[in-house]
């Protein structure tokens, strides 16, 4: 994979095709470890639509950080850059909702790129704080988000097709200027 010339940009409704893409190759590779259970299929296709992506990038609060690599996708970083309340917490911030990378293209700097930009983002509309939820089963994503400063404050369930998942709610301060996190 040589050297990486990632560029950075906001997402476009015309971006939903391909964002709805990488999402269901990411959420399968990460849940469907052991083959893709119809509760799974479904969801994919219901919550990673292109039409449930075309709305959700239009939203005035949330914003899409889209990493690109030669005109191909490899990462999208989902945001609700508004004062959100984390789930059985006390923190209110930006909520990351979602940083999915292609799998070939982790560990490449992809995903941290992409979660400084939300970072960035959040401290530049005024917010102190941003946190995520993050499957407690997903060891690699917790381990990344801690080693960027993320401190686990609790958990949550996330529900979907009658069947829960413990999530791990993580935080961070944003303690730096806009232009320094």
């Amino acid at each position: 994979m040589g050297t990486l010339e990632l560029q950075l940009r906001s997402a476009s409704p015309e971006d939903a095709v391909t964002i709805a893409a990488l999402a269901v190759q990411v959420f399968l590779d990460t849940y469907a470890t052991e083959g893709v259970r119809p509760d799974q299929a479904r969801e994919a296709f219901a919550e990673y639509s292109v039409e449930a992506f075309a709305v959700r990038v239009q939203e005035p609060t949330r914003r899409f950080f889209l990493a690109e690599h030669a005109a191909g996708l490899l990462g999208f970083a989902e945001m609700q850059l508004a004062a959100v309340s984390a789930p059985g917490a006390t923190v209110v911030g930006a909520e990351l909702v979602r940083l999915y990378v292609q799998p070939g293209w982790q560990r490449h700097g992809v995903g941290r790129r992409l979660i400084r930009s939300a970072e960035r983002a959040a401290a530049s509309s005024g917010l102190t704080t941003i946190w995520l939820t993050a499957w407690e089963g997903n060891s690699r994503a917790r381990g990344f988000y801690a080693a960027l400063g993320y401190q686990d404050i609790g958990t949550t369930t996330y529900s979907f097709q009658g069947k829960g998942y413990v999530n791990r709610v993580l935080a961070k301060s944003l303690h730096h200027a806009a232009g320094a996190v």
